[in-house]
């Protein structure tokens, strides 16, 4: 399993990387600190699209809503298959609003992210690939 972290916090990235290390062996994780370097992760045409992704919104140069309106607007050959995970502070309810208006977006997480959560992250993500 692929898994991308987008967080500008190199903190939150690590925990998140540990954690999901705890709940698989076979992993491969990659951090990206906003959404510009993730965009280039997911465009790169030598690596295979992240199995998840877990996205902060609040984010300096290029913020969790300017990455998921872009992927919006793109056309490529795999953007139904993206799973894009929320991971954020914000309870505000029209960032809820406002994120339900994109399909790859499964989840809507508030942080920390517990050990928990990342084993329940993964085993979705497993039973939606069945």
């Amino acid at each position: 399993m692929r898994i991308l972290l987008i967080d500008d916090s190199q903190a939150i990235n690590e925990m998140n990387s540990y954690f999901f290390k705890k709940s698989l062996k076979d992993i491969e994780i990659e951090t990206a600190k906003n959404g510009k370097e993730a965009l280039a992760v997911i465009e790169n045409p030598d690596k295979k699209l992240p199995d998840l992704i877990l996205l902060d919104l609040k984010m300096p140069v290029f913020d969790g809503y300017d990455f998921l309106e872009y992927l919006n607007s793109i056309e490529f050959n795999y953007k139904d298959q993206l799973n894009v995970v929320l991971l954020t502070t914000s309870m505000n309810p029209e960032d809820k609003r406002r994120i339900s208006e994109f399909k790859f977006v499964s989840n809507y997480l508030i942080k920390p992210l517990s050990i928990s959560q990342a084993n329940e992250i993964v085993t979705d993500y497993m039973k939606a690939m069945k």
